[in-house]
């Protein structure tokens, strides 16, 4: 019981983040998205939202590959996923550098 906790608490703390959130969300339709991609719902530089992609892949939420000179990142969590469509975030999807989640 004390390790779920403690794995939950953890989950608790990634999505408490606005741009790992945001990040999440998108990543959640299953699509392996660049920094770039990832950027306009996080309304944050590249540099910030790379930075929190390593958290994110450090943690094991995230996974990534190389494909030529990008890196395309996808989930690895489908525990995260799933809480995010339980709040119902999952439908919001980035369009616009404008837009947020």
């Amino acid at each position: 019981m004390k390790q779920q906790i403690t794995e939950m608490s953890n989950i608790f703390r990634i999505l408490s983040n606005e741009v790992r959130l945001c990040i999440l969300v998108n990543l959640c339709d299953g699509k392996e998205k660049r920094v770039s991609d990832l950027q306009c719902c996080a309304q944050a530089s590249q540099s910030f939202v790379s930075q929190q992609l390593s958290k994110l892949k450090d943690l094991g939420v995230v996974n990534s590959h190389r494909k030529g000179v990008e890196t395309y990142y996808y989930l690895s969590n489908n525990i995260i996923c799933d809480i995010i469509k339980k709040v119902g975030l999952v439908n919001n999807k980035c369009k616009s550098n404008k837009e947020e989640i």
